[in-house]
């Protein structure tokens, strides 16, 4: 806009001194008129030259003051374009965050649906493995059996419940369960309990243990003795009257409490029964 104005009035001044000069060559002045002219003329041109350069001054003046600014509104574009970029790169990390996470999210939840079907089945096996179990010490000698059960029924739990222990721990509880179980079967012993009579009377008696299959006794004072026998309904205490029959069972209990050299035993399989209360010493 400055510029223009100075072009401007460039073209009014050419334009006035050419209109003085020929009012001047059209008027032929006297020659104190044409001094009066002159001067005159130049009093103007010199106004004019003075208003030239203050307008001159004014453009330049106005010119760098444009230029800084539009400098700075570059620089500030600059800038702005920087702050821009990072926002941009800032906001691709986001997304890229935002996908990785949904990725393990997606991972999560297909474990998580994995390891609750590991928990059904895990659930569903170790049932029927514990049912099998329990049935199987129910019938069979009745050695610690309550013991042995409630060992074995620390194993199930409910898979739907959100409290329940990991199919790790119930495995765990039943290998345990297991490792006992096995080394009753390949062990034997004797102790001491009372035995139950059809009397009501409950002597003391030494008990013999022979891995998971046979279980005997024979009271303290030596009159009873007694084999714990399977049946077709689980099993039962079957007295032994013969005198023979019943030394073998002393022996066994002699040779488990080392008072006696190791030797042959053999166990009646048949026998009478014992009219007496069925216990679980």
């Amino acid at each position: 806009m400055a510029k223009q104005w100075l072009q401007l009035s460039v073209l009014l001044v050419g334009i006035v001194v050419v209109c003085l000069l020929a009012h001047q060559s059209l008027a032929a002045p006297q020659p104190t008129e044409a001094v009066e002219n002159k001067t005159n003329l130049l009093d103007t041109l010199q106004e004019l030259v003075g208003r030239l350069r203050t307008q001159r001054q004014d453009y330049y003046r106005q010119k760098a003051e444009d230029d800084a600014e539009i400098q700075r509104t570059r620089e500030n574009a600059r800038l702005l374009q920087t702050q821009l970029d990072d926002v941009h790169r800032q906001e691709a990390d986001l997304d890229e965050q935002i996908r990785r996470y949904e990725s393990e999210l997606r991972t999560l939840d297909d474990q998580s649906a994995l390891k609750t079907d590991v928990r059904r089945a895990v659930a569903r096996e170790t049932a029927a493995f514990i049912a099998r179990q329990k049935s199987e010490i129910e019938s069979g000698i009745p050695y610690k059996q309550n013991e042995r059960i409630a060992r074995l029924g620390a194993g199930p739990a409910d898979a739907n419940e959100a409290t329940s222990p990991s199919a790790a721990i119930q495995l765990g509880r039943l290998w345990s369960y297991a490792q006992e179980e096995l080394r009753l079967a390949g062990s034997s012993e004797t102790y001491s309990d009372r035995a139950s009579l059809e009397d009501d009377v409950t002597p003391y008696a030494r008990y013999f243990r022979i891995g998971q299959l046979m279980l005997g006794y024979v009271t303290e004072d030596g009159v009873q003795t007694a084999l714990w026998l399977p049946t077709l309904d689980g099993g039962q205490w079957r007295s032994i009257p013969d005198p023979g029959q019943a030394a073998q069972v002393r022996n066994a209990v002699e040779i488990l409490d080392r008072r006696q050299a190791p030797g042959f035993v053999s166990l009646p399989i048949v026998t009478d029964p014992l009219p007496a209360k069925r216990k679980a010493p």
